[in-house]
């Protein structure tokens, strides 16, 4: 209803409080090498539940002025997910774009393992091939962190990339736990402050925003379009010259953005990883299904650790109740992924005939139906004369 008369108008505001859903996909990591301020420490973890927070620490339009892009980076995630959880880091004396992606192990750790994607930006002017050596770093960093217990996606700037050349192809890289953004505004890429960089900030706030299960390139639910973003456009403000040269970067796995003839706004081409497309994990949904899989099955199971475990006395087989009580432990925690559309199905299975006595080894196989995603939708069109198709 419109205003009658003129008046004092209270709108209601939420958010305020910084309450979160007790689901922990969203928490999220910005690694950046910017400068200290009287509130922001160098290599000291910082907890942001609003922009409001990060002004606080002294992160503001004018901190981005020094060339920094941190302020416009953390300002497109909120803006993508007011509900976020945003953990900063910084390190000023990183030697190298890969130097920098390094220090995502300590803040993994400082983090206790919260963090379940992490954007990392470099306020440098460096070439491509420097950002290519971040991405082997990246890898090193997401297969240590599956290893212990604190699965991650880590989102590298696409610094130096040239969108009138030829694009290195990602493909090979192997991994499957890193993506390469190389989309910015096309007005904000004309400043200075921004003329390198690339918009993380709004991918992240996607990421965040998202189930698990959901590609972020869902055009009903992912309109990337507001404020700081609102144009097509690359790094340095370049445009692709043609249609084949987007699709040239889609296949090499680059993550962009584009237009839909049809319907407005800005959307992701794709949620595409640094590895190959025949790959189970070459795409963020994929790795962030198993990850959360994985971290779910791993907190029902970790109380069993060292208890004892009944075999049956004349085969040294695991008896029906102790296979039972296993399987339905794990199902029962990882049904609520089904519940909330975060896969098609969990399939748990013990073997009882695995040998436990000899090896004190207990094997349990979990098997992710996951979620399918329309990326192509086939409409067979055609015209119909219906002359002659009726009897008398």
């Amino acid at each position: 209803m419109g205003v009658l008369f003129n008046d004092v108008v209270i709108n209601k505001l939420s958010g305020g409080l910084g309450r979160r859903t007790p689901d922990q996909d969203m928490v999220s990591g910005l690694l950046f090498n910017g400068l200290d301020t009287s509130e922001l420490e160098d290599e000291k973890l910082h907890r942001l539940a609003s922009l409001d927070d990060a002004k606080a620490l002294g992160i503001n339009q004018d901190y981005d002025s020094g060339g920094e892009s941190a302020y416009y980076q953390i300002s497109q995630f909120f803006r993508m997910n007011p509900s976020g959880d945003l953990f900063l880091y910084k390190n000023k004396d990183a030697t190298s774009f890969a130097d920098l992606v390094s220090k995502a192990e300590t803040m993994l750790l400082q983090a206790n393992g919260e963090i379940r994607q992490l954007a990392v930006t470099y306020n440098k002017d460096i070439t491509f091939d420097q950002t290519l050596n971040a991405v082997a770093a990246a890898k090193t960093i997401t297969d240590a962190a599956f290893d212990n217990h604190r699965p991650v996606e880590i989102i590298i700037e696409g610094k130096g990339f040239d969108a009138s050349k030829s694009p290195a192809d990602l493909r090979g890289y192997g991994a499957s736990n890193v993506s390469v953004m190389v989309a910015m505004d096309t007005e904000k890429a004309k400043e200075d402050t921004y003329s390198n960089t690339a918009a993380v900030g709004v991918l992240l706030g996607a990421i965040s925003r998202a189930k698990v299960s959901e590609n972020i390139a869902w055009i009903e639910k992912f309109n990337l379009t507001g404020e700081g973003f609102r144009s097509v456009g690359f790094i340095r403000g370049k445009e692709l010259p043609t249609e084949g040269a987007q699709k040239t970067l889609d296949q090499n796995k680059y993550i962009f953005t584009r237009t839909h003839i049809g319907i407005a706004g800005i959307y992701f081409n794709d949620s595409h990883t640094c590895t190959e497309p025949t790959s189970d994990f070459t795409y963020i949904e994929a790795n962030r299904t198993i990850n959360k899989a994985a971290r779910i099955a791993r907190a029902s199971l970790l109380p069993k650790v060292n208890a004892p475990v009944l075999v049956d006395p004349e085969l040294g087989t695991l008896p029906p109740s102790v296979v039972k009580g296993y399987e339905t432990l794990c199902r029962s925690a990882l049904e609520r992924m089904v519940a909330n559309g975060e896969a098609s199905e969990i399939d748990v299975y013990v073997d009882p005939s695995q040998n436990i006595l000899s090896s004190s080894l207990l094997q349990v196989k979990i098997e992710v139906i996951p979620t399918g995603t329309a990326r192509r939708i086939e409409v067979n069109l055609g015209f119909k004369n219906p002359f002659g198709l009726t009897t008398a």
